[in-house]
């Protein structure tokens, strides 16, 4: 039994260069832009939300078309639809937001009723390294916090949906498609969900079933556009 778990692999951020490289989407949404280094990946028009942006460098790049909104994604999503922002549903998202589980939860439940079938919703910080980097506060570290129970969340309550772990450092990918934006599963159980959910520690739920379950996948076996295109494709 370990406590401590190394991810090896290609960085994150290369994985996500990639998608947009590979899969060329026409719209992108991205949730926690900080300074804007994800956010430069995309060469598509995009939305960017963080509550406090920090921008270094060109805040445009090679996009035709970037939306900011300073705001949380709960008020973005609350007064905002992406689809017409974009005049067209998300074909990427990256979802990157607040280290809160339930905030977690809702910006994907928001985020997949924009989307197509056929999109590719990422999310960051799922696989932290140990329990300590789980806690549900800022520990002052390198700090996921509880957004790992989306993972097992998902599995249990959208079986439907496809979940590729990706075993990339620091903290893994988690990349989502085969998405239902009709659905209302996780919507009207939010509640009961985040209840079950709520108390649940890491240290008690084990670092080894969080991994185990997962069946990462090696970064080595997307880094093609023939190798991704097996698990991905965007119209």
């Amino acid at each position: 039994m370990s406590d401590r778990f190394s991810h090896s692999g290609r960085d994150y951020k290369l994985i996500l260069k990639d998608i947009h490289d590979f899969m060329q989407p026409k719209t992108y949404l991205e949730i926690g832009t900080r300074e804007g280094y994800t956010l430069a990946l995309a060469s598509c028009d995009s939305i960017a939300v963080d509550p406090f942006f920090v921008i270094e460098g060109n805040p445009v790049g090679k996009r035709k078309k970037t939306f900011y909104f300073q705001t949380t994604s709960d008020d973005f999503f609350k007064n905002n639809d992406p689809e017409l922002v974009l005049k067209d549903k998300l074909d990427f998202c990256f979802l990157d937001g607040l280290h809160e589980w339930e905030t977690l939860l809702r910006d994907f439940i928001d985020t997949e009723k924009c989307c197509n079938k056929n999109s590719i919703i990422a999310v960051h910080d799922c696989f932290p390294s140990d329990a300590a980097m789980a806690s549900r506060a800022d520990n002052g570290g390198w700090w996921t916090g509880d957004v790992w129970k989306l993972i097992p969340v998902l599995k249990q309550y959208r079986p439907d949906l496809n979940l590729f772990m990706i075993d990339a450092p620091p903290t893994g990918l988690l990349l989502i498609t085969n998405l239902n934006p009709g659905s209302k599963k996780l919507g009207d159980e939010y509640f009961s969900i985040v209840q079950e959910w709520r108390d649940i520690e890491l240290a008690n739920y084990g670092l080894d079933k969080l991994f185990s379950d997962a069946q990462l996948i090696p970064t080595s076996s997307i880094e093609r556009r023939e190798d991704m295109s097996r698990y991905f494709w965007i119209s």
